[in-house]
């Protein structure tokens, strides 16, 4: 569920890229995208230290 976002969020950045000036996104949801696609990232890294977090602590 979180990686079809992830997916969508690029897609839609990317569309407005290309399309430029004639985009139909505001700053707004441009900066909403770009903050998901953060957060998502953030949180895998975060999962994934944790794991290795608790195997090096055992």
């Amino acid at each position: 569920m979180i990686n079809n976002s992830v997916k969508l969020a690029q897609y839609k950045l990317s569309q407005h890229r290309l399309q430029g000036e004639k985009s139909k996104l505001n700053i707004f949801e441009v900066a909403q995208l770009m903050d998901s696609i953060k957060l998502s990232q953030q949180m895998k890294n975060n999962v994934s230290s944790s794991i290795f977090y608790s195997v090096y602590n055992n």
